[in-house]
């Protein structure tokens, strides 16, 4: 996610109009025609983070492409499943301590 902000030279704050500015200058200077490998990155990072949604979203996974979102939520479930299991067993550790 931060490598989208660093193509387009933007700070993680940075607006929707300050986005869409930098993309635009971005777009203007390396056109496909002169630097289409330079021209596809830009690109893809202002689509990565061109609206709110994606950019929380890319917060939350890490930048993960929108087809991977569904393997993080369900990798996100299995943490959260993790967790609820590991802080039952503390609890029962605990009790145990406190009646022994």
């Amino acid at each position: 996610m931060l490598t989208h902000y660093l193509t387009l030279g933007l700070s993680l704050d940075a607006s929707d109009e300050d986005i869409r500015n930098s993309y635009l200058q971005l777009v203007k200077k390396y056109t496909p025609e002169k630097e289409p490998e330079r021209f596809r990155q830009v690109t893809e990072a202002y689509e990565a983070i061109k609206d709110e949604r994606n950019r929380i979203m890319g917060k939350i996974f890490g930048g993960l492409a929108a087809r991977d979102y569904a393997d993080a939520l369900v990798s996100l479930g299995k943490a959260k499943e993790i967790r609820r299991r590991r802080v039952g067993l503390k609890e029962l550790f605990q009790a145990e301590k406190k009646g022994g």
